[in-house]
């Protein structure tokens, strides 16, 4: 398989999971649940965000 093929299919797996958690955080805040719950999802959204940044660093190196 294709080198190129299989980091865009990473990084397109990274993207919609970015996306997911995004929304899912943005929903948290609109509830009045407890803050260590939103301080979770604000991290594990922060990690995510690094990941997406990394696939896409990762994306551009392979294409050249």
């Amino acid at each position: 398989m294709d080198t190129r093929k299989i980091l865009f299919e990473k990084f397109e797996d990274v993207l919609v999971v970015e996306y997911k958690m995004a929304q899912a955080y943005e929903e948290c805040l609109h509830l009045s649940e407890d803050i260590k719950i939103i301080s979770a999802l604000g991290k594990i959204r922060d990690d995510e965000l690094r990941h997406g940044s990394m696939a896409r660093r990762l994306l551009e190196i392979a294409q050249g």
